[in-house]
């Protein structure tokens, strides 16, 4: 029997200084799920795009409301260069003994349908059909990392591209094949828990090691907060656009491969880049960059001492 869920949406034409004329909103909150209590949701798009050739999701920190990311100029900008739209998401758990452990982030149990069911129900709204199949950008710090893994993992055929930003708790540690050939960049802070750093540098190790296109990112003296890694993940998200998808392509399915060959290998321990001929340093060293620019973006970033 399919369950019909009931949603409020709330649709709201908005002024803004910059280089839009105006922007388009719509929230809409879902029933509580099994996995989660809160499912509430908020898009954002540039009133002038015609079509949305993509959706960046910005996921919070632990039971936190994101709504408000969509709000951010700094997301705006590139949403509006890049005809993309926001998408603010707000999950929250139900009491459990360990809140910490986020049952939300299991989005293969109803979570991940929620986001599917908002962007249909924003779709509708906005009469940007095209918001049903558009493919995603992930960003997310903490257990909104965690959540960028794990949608990755559930549906890596819509992702472009993803940002895993010091989160704890993995369901998927070693997610299907198709995710490990979708672009993600993982971070850690040397200055955060070292169960968060342990978890996710042996994520990315193990992946890596089967051929996972995906980067490592280590900032020195950073704890469990954001600091480089928002400007590095817009760097990330630029060159992988440019090969994932065409200026003409409309639509996840309209998503390109992308391979080993295609990117520059970076040591996450020297820091160096690696000449694609050096058989000696093992695969599970290296970071994945699939461009010159994001190359040189990422070394700056792993050798800077705060």
């Amino acid at each position: 029997m399919k369950t019909i869920r009931a949603f409020i949406l709330i649709a709201v034409a908005t002024l803004f200084v910059g280089n839009a004329a105006s922007a388009d909103t719509f929230e809409t909150t879902l029933e509580p799920g099994v996995v989660y209590n809160m499912a509430a949701f908020k898009l954002w798009h540039d009133a002038d795009v015609e079509r949305v050739r993509g959706i960046l999701m910005l996921n919070p920190g632990s039971n936190g409301d994101g709504r408000g990311m969509a709000d951010d100029s700094y997301w705006q900008d590139f949403a509006s260069k890049h005809h993309l739209a926001l998408m603010g998401t707000y999950f929250t758990d139900h009491r459990h003994v360990n809140m910490m452990i986020e049952d939300y982030i299991k989005v293969g149990e109803g979570s991940g349908q929620a986001l599917i069911d908002a962007i249909d129900q924003f779709a509708a709204a906005s009469g940007h059909q095209e918001l049903s199949y558009a493919p995603f950008l992930l960003w997310g710090h903490s257990a909104g990392g965690e959540l960028n893994h794990e949608i990755a993992a559930w549906m890596p055929e819509r992702v472009i591209a993803y940002v895993v930003n010091q989160g704890g708790y993995y369901y998927s540690s070693v997610p299907p094949e198709a995710t490990r050939k979708t672009p993600g960049l993982y971070f850690v802070g040397l200055s955060d828990l070292v169960s968060r750093n342990t978890i996710i540098k042996g994520i990315f190790t193990t992946n890596r090691r089967a051929g996972a296109l995906w980067a490592y990112v280590e900032e020195e003296g950073v704890g469990h907060q954001v600091v480089g890694s928002r400007d590095l993940a817009l760097v990330f998200y630029e060159e992988v656009m440019k090969k994932r998808l065409p200026d003409d392509a409309m639509g996840y399915k309209a998503l390109l491969p992308v391979t080993e060959e295609m990117g520059i290998r970076g040591n996450i321990i020297t820091h160096e880049l690696v000449d694609k001929d050096d058989s000696e340093v093992k695969l599970e060293e290296t970071s994945w960059l699939i461009s010159d620019r994001l190359a040189d973006a990422w070394q700056a970033l792993v050798s800077k001492e705060r």
